[in-house]
């Protein structure tokens, strides 16, 4: 039996409190390909400030833009929050509280679905420069008004891999581009992707089956890989 582990690449930081285990013969590597930047705007404030003042509908699908957001208001505003589920929603609840939350869902779709079927008519959506379309086209197709305000950016920081990992871990479209950028994959390493969008920026670098996530969560990606390398021990 070789004494070398399964090697897992992740290309975005991983959620390592919320793994319950980790076998020995598995290492687990972090390289961010993207790096978030918040926007510096006083425009961007003054816009945020004076929306925390109304009763609005918010929606949000990244932790980051949570965080970004809560970052600029003076008072916690009296938001009602449509959010994606696991990371993201622990967000909303550490800045806004479980009370603003009205739904959560596992993805875009399903969220935009869910604001559809509980007739809102106009919502604020925070977000990336780099954002999905999933949600906005799907809400502008049923008639939703949605304000979009970017409140951080996202960049590509390619890294040059020496070694080729076991599996490797993609979270988002952005992240695949700059992976690519400078780098080829091995047929035999295993690719695992969170959501159909990150995994249809995949296809168009390479031909190997995905391991597509159904959950918007990191954890369940790494989970998903971890098995994988448990029951795919290296010889």
């Amino acid at each position: 039996m070789s004494d070398r582990r399964f090697t897992i690449l992740s290309t975005a930081s991983l959620p390592f409190e919320r793994i319950p285990y980790v076998p020995e013969s598995v290492h687990i590597s972090v390289v961010p390909f993207t790096e978030i930047f918040p926007r510096v705007d006083e425009t961007l404030k003054s816009k945020i400030t004076a929306l925390s003042a109304k009763k609005l509908i918010v929606v949000f699908t990244s932790a980051h833009a949570v965080k970004f957001v809560a970052g600029m208001l003076k008072i916690k505003p009296k938001w009602k929050i449509y959010c994606i589920r696991n990371e993201t929603r622990v967000a909303v609840v550490n800045w806004f509280g479980s009370d603003s939350i009205v739904n959560f869902a596992s993805n875009a779709m399903m969220l935009s679905q869910s604001m559809v079927h509980d007739g809102i008519k106009d919502a604020v959506f925070f977000c990336g420069d780099q954002r999905m379309d999933i949600l906005p086209e799907n809400l502008k197709n049923q008639g939703v008004g949605l304000t979009e305000l970017i409140v951080y950016e996202t960049r590509l920081t390619p890294v040059r891999l020496i070694d080729q990992p076991d599996a490797i871990l993609f979270f988002s479209p952005t992240a695949v581009r700059s992976f690519f950028s400078m780098n080829a994959l091995s047929a035999n390493t295993r690719v695992f992707a969170m959501g159909k969008t990150t995994a249809a920026a995949l296809n168009e670098f390479i031909s190997q089956p995905i391991v597509i996530s159904p959950e918007a969560d990191k954890a369940f990606v790494l989970n998903m890989a971890v098995e994988y390398a448990a029951s795919h021990p290296i010889s």
